[in-house]
């Protein structure tokens, strides 16, 4: 029980901070207090829409502690930005989402003790027995999709952000950056399905395949070719990473 409910707290917070978040609003999160109450909201709604198929008293309190966990770190990390104790860096990202994601396995490690039982609507039931789905399989393959989306991403560029060559054309660096992300997220979703048909010897064609696209840039510019090894490689990492810990 413990697990479902962590998946659905996993599927609601990815869904909050970075798929409901906009770009203006991730940045008026660090520099204003408003900011920061607009993303309390909006995580509050993302996490009572996952929760809606679930929906019982015990859940609309889960959903009131999950939401004020989250706005608890995100108003200290504020305080903490303004007062200058921290810097905005890719560190920064990476201790923040482990904060949350630590306080939603606190939490549902709460509730499982306190014999915290949820179940689906009637109708949710009716329709997975009609359709012979299992629900629980589907939304764990959801969370890894989402995760393996934008929070890789986010990740993967804040993890290299030091690393990034340095090019003349900024307009060229845009275009790459959203080329590359696509890019990024085609080749974790291949390399999930090969994955989980135990097929791993594909993965290295779809390595190839991206190989090839750089070639020329990997065997001329060496600092870009240990750029493209380390994204590569955390990338792959996410892929491995969600293989083990969900799809389990």
């Amino acid at each position: 029980m413990i697990y479902k409910l962590l998946v659905l707290m996993l599927i609601a917070h990815i869904l909050g901070d970075f798929y409901f978040q906009t770009d203006k609003m991730a940045s008026e999160k660090d520099n204003s207090l408003k900011g920061v109450i607009i993303h309390a909201i909006e995580y509050t709604f993302s996490v009572f829409l996952v929760m809606i198929p679930v929906i019982n008293s015990n859940i609309l309190i889960l959903i009131l502690y999950m939401s004020l966990l989250h706005f608890i770190i995100d108003i200290l990390k504020f305080f903490l930005l303004k007062r200058k104790i921290i810097k905005k860096t890719g560190m920064l990202f990476v201790c923040d989402q482990l904060l949350h994601i630590t306080s939603i396995f606190i939490l549902a490690y709460i509730m499982a003790c306190n014999n915290f039982k949820f179940s689906h609507f009637q109708i949710i039931r009716n329709i997975c027995d009609v359709f012979e789905i299992n629900s629980f399989y589907v939304a764990k393959w959801g969370l890894a999709i989402l995760i393996l989306h934008i929070p890789s991403n986010i990740l993967i560029q804040n993890l290299l952000s030091g690393y990034r060559p340095k090019k003349e054309n900024s307009n060229f660096i845009e275009f790459d950056n959203k080329a590359g992300r696509k890019i990024g997220t085609i080749e974790r979703l291949i390399m999930l399905m090969f994955i989980s048909m135990n097929q791993y010897a594909a993965m290295g064609l779809v390595l190839t395949a991206k190989s090839i696209a750089r070639y020329d840039k990997i065997t001329k510019d060496e600092k870009f070719a240990e750029y493209y090894l380390l994204g590569t490689l955390i990338s792959t990492a996410c892929v491995v990473i969600c293989k083990m810990l969900i799809l389990r």
